[in-house]
């Protein structure tokens, strides 16, 4: 499964900032230019405008953890296949490989406990377990990608799955840590 990038949105406590100087930038504006009457209309137009930007970043920060939580699905589903796919190594490289998928495993829990606190809690509320989880599932994916390079066609092709599913997770913990 491929993941899609996204454009960077701001994020709700981002775009309150934006929109409280857009009105107010309006508000300055439409006074320096005479008409105090269409203050009021602008204000309320702009600050309408705000609050859907706000409402839209919040959305799109719900949909990255959702896809988050696929992800961090499909990658404890993988845990488990790539272990099973360990038995062909020899045993110095089963040792490496299964310490990788062991910790893969810890990092997906913790992006699963991360998550669950973000929806929970609010995501705002929940940021740094998300950046540390994030932090994790890219360190979890590097110790894979070593170990899969001297890994067998069967168990380094379920590492790699592996690897590409962590990939993924780890973009959608920063897509909502933006």
């Amino acid at each position: 499964m491929t993941a899609r990038r996204r454009t960077a949105r701001p994020t709700p406590h981002r775009a309150l900032g934006l929109a409280t100087a857009a009105v107010l930038a309006l508000g300055l504006t439409a006074c320096a230019d005479g008409d105090p009457g269409n203050v009021a209309d602008e204000v309320a137009s702009a600050a309408q405008e705000a609050a859907d930007g706000i409402a839209e970043a919040g959305d799109s920060v719900r949909e990255a953890l959702a896809e988050a939580q696929t992800h961090a699905d499909e990658a404890a589903a993988r845990v488990e296949e790539a272990r099973a796919a360990l038995g062909s190594l020899d045993e110095q490289t089963r040792t490496r490989a299964d310490a990788a998928v062991t910790e893969a495993q810890g990092a997906v829990q913790d992006a699963q406990t991360a998550l669950a606190q973000a929806k929970a809690d609010g995501e705002a509320a929940s940021a740094d377990a998300l950046k540390t989880a994030q932090d994790r599932v890219a360190a979890a994916r590097a110790d894979l990608e070593a170990v899969t390079a001297g890994a067998g066609s069967e168990a380094g092709g379920a590492l790699q799955q592996l690897g590409e599913q962590l990939a993924n997770l780890g973009r959608d913990l920063e897509t909502a840590t933006r």
